[in-house]
């Protein structure tokens, strides 16, 4: 869950020994207590009184109340455990990449569902003055001097590239400026602790503070999606939603014939009879329906102590919708036990949390046969079937008796894939889609 440091600090006279366990998620939140109840910017502490004031601060987080129901506890572990992957799994090279890809790529390509119109190249630099490779390498860049600065940069100490017309110290202090947040902001912020989600970095006077590189990380990771879906909100428009889920589904079309045959796949037409799943997959003995969701969680949702009324509301909204669209095409479409996939965009929740919405809407059957997807899982998935069908049908038949023994081991599709030695992406590597990153990094390094 974190990383274990063995500390030793002098408190008046007396020596204390201690072993500190710092986990990204705590820092949040010990981050923005200490705003909102000291005077936060005030004083310079050693590296020792850091780790022994994180030291008392899981303490205090350990012993404090939580609010929340007894029955509740897994939807709270859930939230818990969502956030704590996003900083473990180290995959932020992967989302940046398939976002960028979605964003730039998709987002143009003709196709029957791209009905849209939306020029994202061209509203994002109306938006910030920047392209969107400019923007990001710029983030990339500022989270790098961070590291060096260890957390703390001066406005009149900027690093800036000679003989580059994109870091610049203007261009730098511009982004710096768009995503920083003063103490008092931070205070009066209806999101709380979740505002660092947004704007990770402290202004101070003529300094700004970025405590947790990995929220530096966050920020680039979406760093183009949110800036033209804050754009298309401030207009007060959904264009921009409905657009993305629709380059969402072009972008699972071009996976899909990646890995199979025309023949193992199709879209599923929408009817005046109710609605309908996306695709009916064929691989074998095997059929799938798959119903794609793109929609985002709330940040409210996404964090260590989540906002469990609005995790179920969405649970309910979305995954129910979910549901209920896949048994209708099953039925109508005649299907003997497929398996049936809920495709997420958002890689946050554990498959075992879809065990909740039966829960919650008692007219919801679980028959065992749903199934929990993220879109990175299921990159994996379908480019382990192109290169190595035996191992895809043994992933399958471990997910398939995980799900009916209800396993304790875990029920993600990673899992499998990491048990049997799938660790890469070898979509995006494939694919080339990783690039995107790799463009961004060598722009910032050379």
């Amino acid at each position: 869950m974190g990383a274990l440091i063995y500390n030793e600090i002098m408190i008046g006279n007396t020596t204390i020994k201690q072993k500190v366990n710092i986990v990204q998620t705590w820092l949040i939140d010990m981050q923005y207590d200490i705003i909102m109840n000291c005077s936060y910017g005030t004083k310079i502490i050693s590296e020792n009184e850091s780790l022994h004031l994180i030291s008392l601060y899981n303490d205090y987080c350990n012993q404090r109340k939580n609010n929340f129901k007894k029955s509740d506890i897994f939807m709270y572990l859930y939230g818990l455990f969502g956030e704590q992957k996003k900083f473990q799994s180290n995959t932020f090279r992967e989302s940046f990449s398939r976002e960028k890809y979605i964003l730039e790529s998709v987002s143009r390509k003709k196709h029957t569902k791209n009905t849209y119109d939306i020029d994202i190249a061209n509203i994002f630099t109306e938006t910030t003055n920047f392209s969107t490779d400019e923007y990001s390498s710029i983030i990339l860049y500022i989270a790098i001097c961070f590291i060096i600065s260890k957390g703390i940069i001066f406005n009149t100490d900027i690093s800036t590239k000679s003989n580059s017309h994109i870091f610049t110290n203007k261009n730098i202090l511009n982004v710096l400026s768009k995503n920083s947040i003063t103490v008092e902001e931070i205070r009066n912020s209806k999101l709380n602790r979740q505002i660092f989600y947004s704007k990770p970095i402290i202004k101070i006077q003529d300094s700004y503070i970025a405590s947790n590189y990995f929220m530096i990380l966050s920020l680039f990771e979406n760093s183009n999606y949110w800036v033209i879906r804050n754009k298309f909100n401030s207009m007060k428009s959904q264009t921009f939603l409905n657009a993305f889920g629709s380059y969402f589904e072009i972008y699972v079309e071009e996976i899909l014939s990646y890995c199979l045959n025309n023949n193992q796949f199709r879209h599923i037409d929408e009817t005046n009879n109710g609605k309908r799943a996306d695709w009916i997959i064929n691989i074998g003995q095997y059929k799938f329906i798959v119903e794609q969701k793109s929609t985002l969680s709330l940040l409210g949702i996404k964090q260590n102590q989540p906002d469990i009324v609005s995790m179920k509301q969405y649970i309910l909204k979305t995954w129910g919708e979910a549901i209920r669209q896949l048994s209708e095409t099953q039925i109508a479409l005649n299907i003997e036990k497929p398996i049936k996939i809920i495709l997420l965009y958002e890689d946050y929740y554990k498959a075992e949390c879809l065990d909740e919405l039966f829960k919650l809407d008692c007219d919801l059957k679980n028959d065992n046969n749903y199934w929990l997807v993220t879109i990175r899982e299921f990159e994996m998935l379908l480019i382990t079937y192109k290169n190595s069908p035996d191992l895809f049908f043994k992933i399958i038949n471990e997910k398939i008796d995980s799900e009916y023994t209800h396993s304790l081991g875990g029920r993600e599709l990673e899992i499998f894939l990491r048990k049997n030695n799938i660790i890469e992406n070898q979509y995006l590597i494939e694919a080339k889609i990783i690039n995107e990153y790799y463009n961004i990094k060598n722009s910032v390094l050379n």
